[in-house]
């Protein structure tokens, strides 16, 4: 009856989808009941037809209510298209080509994809991404040689995995005859890829198979692709002796290591047909995590000289007449700002060690892996929990409180120590002088060291052979209590979900405390011994024992659980459902502990334990992963629920890449948990803003028609990319431009102690203020022209950027400055808030001010006391305020940068923003009229840019907006934070001066008038080196392996 039970499943799911094409969500509970009606009797119909056995109404509404929550669940209210950089505008896969191919496995694979419960919008975009994505590959038919290389950035865990199998699919049916993924650099990730293609394109009695076969076993006048790796063997050296012809279409999934891409390349020169020195059947390669291993940042010398892994990948190649290189990656500075290099004069060299003999082959590698053709940015479904749900970006959405923020770790894992005697001891990290005057203050001190020289010199970087852990935090045991919470939580939930496609048997955490095997033995040995304990004590103890483990579980309860499992929904963006997260309380689970704690395996997964995590659904897994960089990139973890992780590193671009708490969690997404530092936190949050101002820059280039190689030099000057790019890549640079042009700036994090908030309040009365003198009210603002020289007294003066951001704006300006550019500055200060007398300051007078008009303050919220709250805990302990959610935007409203222009540009600005929507709108809902989509466009909220870009080149404008501090305070009567409130007693602030928040408006300039800052790289001598290895060596030693 099973295989039944999901037919009428199915049924049933296409007849919601059919009500939901012409219908909202918000009516399908309105109309659910009516609806169940008509699909049972239509269902009896077709069981009749079908010769399926009937169903009573019971079952019948125990199937449609799983499917209910199963679609809602995965229902995706929008998912844009992918937004292109292309150098060609042209394709080879016109309508005529389109219409000559067959989609049999693309049509298989999409048909596979909706079987296993993906939204039929999720199954579109990928069908219609890929085909895209497929259209800027070279023609495989081409009857000349042809080169593409092209690259695509997708959030981390987002499902870029997916996409690239529909684009794999959709090569093998264009004619592509030979495939190669490049799958990272470890035997996890390459294993876990494999087994993704194998169900998702091979097809052989599983997957995709299972759905139609190909070749002898099923359709024969359809080819069988042959995989000639498999989930056990990379293309090792007895697996290229085997000597598989490249006379049938082949694909191979292999890590990148310079034995086994060695091992390629000697095998393809082998089969190379006679008197030949190039292959003529097309080549596709597909790099994986395409920013790890595969670049060469040589600088100039790299025209000669690369990394043995980027030599024999673009040797690989070069071996083709007919070849294409596309990248994948969550993280594309790498690849966007490597080298670009022409090809080089000498040849690779390769020796042959094999037979008891050397031999020298002799390669041409192609020039280099820059993405010269195009660039594709995929967008994310709604359902999709990223970085912009959980830390700081552009996108103003409610964060979801599952960060904790901890400080206890350092004795047990630093990666500072200092030694005392025969003792090693355990310091807190502090990166650059800068770090320290912020953490310690310029005056203060930290242990015995009074200024960052000589806390630098009397501490050194940790090693494997220093004796950590010797105990585990108590952060930890709250980790892995919480682990096993989720595990009880998720089977209450259980019942439901298992008769569902969304259903995740797995329960994973993660824990990343190192990267030496060493500590993760440790670690492993000492959390295996706790997770003994309190399975030991859960089956002795008695639930109400005063002294119980239970007390102890309900603590853990209280301080992580209790609050959002109760109140999930309210941080869920518009129409996200997920009805299987229904509340529980402590008492309901509590008996579910025991069976929750059983079978838990504590695995520490490095070279040298040996221990595999694979996943098997019919064999559901509870699993403490312990690791490094076996965990880093790629991998998937299965029911991902905690992560423990205070791995410190400065290549913060790596350190999004290690977040796999990233990505779809339906079901249980109020289990999961971060524990992490507070440095930590701070890096993801710079780093996911940098990402998201990067990302905006890019969908904004494809409206213009920009190429890849114009992207390339916005990511060279956008400011944030020298914060977070690792050194590699600046590799033999002494210097690097950046530039404002085009650009909105604005104070993101205004520190909020009693001094600073003084201190800037007391130069906006004596340095801005009388600037204001003749200025004359435009809307809601008040407005004066003033020269770049006044302008730049502001930057110098105390304000609420950063002293890194100040230094950065004022050398910009200065050398636009010399080329007459950005002269006339358009100075106002927002008048209009919605603050009131009743609730704080409100208003301030001209007298306060010292500006010729009242004030009426702006509204910017402090962060809710709320656990998990990461923004909160900021905002107490570091005096930092980060505006989130609805306060994220510094700016009231868009149309506040019309203060520099005349009505004529702003009109034109409208209206080229509402065309340009309407074509859009048209491009993504084909079935609507152009009247329908211009209503729609009108709607839209016109963004600050429109009518930024109309700018001249020697106009900026800089707008203050003054707020409330008894709002950014939690201070309002009727909703006082308490803890709050005693903190400020304790501080002797008083509410009684504004935040001065600040908005720079930088207008488009050209690139040859744009002259760029220049950064010179740090003075290493106020830095401490970051010894930690994410690059792949060239004998690709793992780098979890002892040092």
């Amino acid at each position: 009856m099973d295989s039944y039970r999901f037919k009428y499943q199915d049924a049933i799911k296409d007849k919601i989808k059919e009500h939901l094409k012409t219908s909202s969500f918000e009516s399908l509970d309105a109309v659910r009941s009516g609806l169940k009606d008509e699909i049972f009797y239509s269902l009896a119909i077709v069981a009749e037809h079908l010769n399926w056995p009937n169903i009573d109404r019971e079952t019948f509404e125990s199937y449609f209510e799983v499917v209910r929550k199963e679609v809602q669940s995965n229902h995706v209210t929008t998912i844009k298209a992918p937004n292109l950089l292309s150098k060609n505008k042209s394709t080879w896969l016109n309508d005529s080509r389109e219409n000559e191919i067959t989609w049999n496995y693309t049509e298989r694979y999409l048909e596979y994809l909706r079987g296993k419960g993906r939204a039929e919008s999720v199954v579109e975009e990928i069908k219609n991404s890929s085909f895209k994505i497929l259209s800027k590959l070279a023609d495989p038919k081409s009857q000349s040689p042809t080169f593409i290389k092209g690259l695509v950035d997708g959030d981390v865990q987002s499902g870029k995995t997916g996409n690239f199998n529909a684009v794999i699919n959709r090569a093998l049916d264009s004619g592509y005859k030979l495939i190669i993924v490049l799958s990272g650099i470890m035997d996890d990730l390459r294993s876990q890829t494999q087994a993704r293609i194998d169900t998702d394109i091979i097809g052989d009695g599983k997957g995709v198979g299972l759905r139609q076969a190909f070749g002898h076993q099923g359709d024969e006048s359809v080819f069988q692709v042959v995989s000639i790796t498999s989930e056990e063997a990379d293309f090792n050296r007895p697996l290229a002796d085997a000597n598989f012809s490249l006379n049938q279409t082949n694909i191979m999934v292999c890590k990148k290591n310079v034995s086994i891409l060695k091992n390629i390349l000697l095998w393809l020169k082998d089969n190379l047909p006679k008197g030949t020195a190039k292959h003529s059947l097309p080549l596709l390669i597909i790099d994986d995590e395409a920013d790890n291993a595969s670049l060469n940042n040589e600088g100039y010398k790299g025209q000669n000289y690369a990394s043995k892994i980027n030599g024999h990948i673009r040797s690989i190649l070069g071996i083709f007449h007919k070849k294409s290189y596309l990248g994948y990656t969550a993280t594309p500075f790498a690849n966007v700002i490597q080298d670009r290099n022409t090809a080089s004069e000498e040849k690779w060299s390769i020796l042959d060690k094999s037979n008891k003999m050397i031999t020298e082959s002799l390669f041409d590698p192609v020039d280099n892996l820059f993405p010269d053709d195009f660039i594709f940015l995929l967008d994310t479904p709604t359902n999709y929990i990223g970085a912009h749900r959980v830390f700081e970006t552009l996108q103003h959405c409610q964060k979801l409180p599952i960060v904790f923020d901890i400080d206890d770790y350092t004795d047990d894992f630093p990666s500072r120590v200092m030694e005392d005697g025969d003792k090693i001891i355990g310091v807190e990290r502090f990166d650059n002088k800068q770090d320290w005057e912020s953490k310690v203050g310029k005056f203060g001190n930290y242990l015995n060291f009074t200024s960052f020289g000589e806390y630098k010199k009397g501490t050194r970087a940790s090693k494997s052979v220093d004796n950590f852990p010797i105990d585990l935090p108590n952060s930890i045991k709250d980790a892995v209590m919480c682990f096993v919470l989720g595990i009880a939580v998720r089977e209450t939930r259980r019942k439901d979900l298992i008769l569902s496609k969304v259903y995740q048997p797995h329960n994973t955490m993660l824990v990343h405390i190192s990267r030496f095997t060493s500590w993760q033995n440790k670690s492993s040995k000492l959390i295996n011994d706790f997770y003994s304990y309190i399975n030991t004590s859960l089956k002795m103890d008695k639930p109400n024992g005063e002294n119980s483990i239970y007390r102890k579980f309900e603590k853990v309860w209280s301080d992580y659980y209790a609050e959002i499992v109760g109140s999930i929904h309210s941080y869920l963006p518009k129409n996200y459902v997920d009805d299987y997260m229904q509340p529980v309380t402590f008492n309901s689970i509590s008996p579910l502990l025991v069976d929750a704690v059983s079978n838990i395996e504590v695995l520490a997964l490095n070279s040298t334990t040996g221990n595999e995590l694979k996943y098997q659904d019919e064999k559901p897994r509870k699993v403490i992963a312990i690791g490094g960089n076996r965990l880093s990139r790629g991998f998937t973890l299965e029911g991902l629920t905690v992560s423990y992780f205070v791995r410190s590193t400065n290549y913060s671009d790596s350190l999004l890449q290690m977040g796999r708490w990233f990505g779809y969690r339906p079901g249980y997404l109020d289990c999961c948990k971060l524990f992490t530092s507070r440095d930590l936190i701070s890096k993801y949050d710079s780093t996911s803003l940098c990402i998201d101002e990067l990302k905006e820059e890019f969908k904004k280039m494809d409206q213009k028609g920009a190429t890849p190689r114009e992207f390339e030099l916005r990511v060279r000057k956008h400011p944030g990319v020298l914060k977070i790019t690792r050194p590699t890549i600046l590799k033999n640079t002494t210097s690097i431009k950046w530039s404002y042009q085009d650009s909105l700036v604005m104070t993101t994090e205004l520190d909020i102690s009693k001094e600073k908030i003084s201190n800037v309040w007391a130069d906006f009365k004596t340095i801005v203020s009388p600037l204001f003198s003749a200025a004359k009210k435009i809307d809601s603002l008040l407005a004066i022209t003033v020269s770049s020289k006044e302008l730049i007294k502001i930057i110098e003066s105390n304000n609420n950027f950063d002293e890194a951001r100040n230094n950065l704006i004022k050398q910009y300006v200065n050398k636009c400055v010399e080329k007459n550019l950005l002269t006339s500055w358009t100075i106002a200060i927002k008048l209009t808030g919605t603050a009131t007398k009743d609730s704080g300051l409100g208003i301030l007078t001209s007298d306060e001010t010292g500006l010729p008009n009242d004030v009426q303050l702006a509204i910017r919220r402090g962060p809710a006391q709320e656990k998990g709250n990461h923004f909160y805990d900021e905002f107490i302990k570091d005096q930092i305020f980060k505006p989130t959610g609805s306060s994220a935007n510094i700016m009231s409203g868009g149309k506040d940068m019309t203060v520099a222009l005349e009505k004529d540009q702003i009109l034109l600005a409208e209206k080229e923003f509402i065309t340009q929507k309407v074509s859009e709108i048209l491009k993504s809902e084909p079935n609507i009229s152009e009247a329908e989509a211009l209503i729609k466009a009108q709607l839209k909220t016109k963004p600050e840019r429109i009518y930024r870009e109309k700018l001249t080149q020697n106009q900026g404008v800089l707008i203050f907006y003054l707020f409330d501090p008894y709002y950014v305070f939690n201070q309002v009567p009727g909703n006082i934070d308490t803890n709050i409130q005693n903190l400020l007693k304790e501080r002797g602030q008083l509410l009684n001066e504004p935040l001065v928040g600040m908005a720079m408006g930088f207008p488009p300039i050209s690139r040859k008038l744009d002259p760029c800052g220049e950064y010179v790289k740090g003075d290493y001598d106020l830095e401490i080196s970051d010894e930690d290895q994410d690059e792949a060596s060239d004998d690709l030693l793992p780098t979890d392996a002892e040092i």
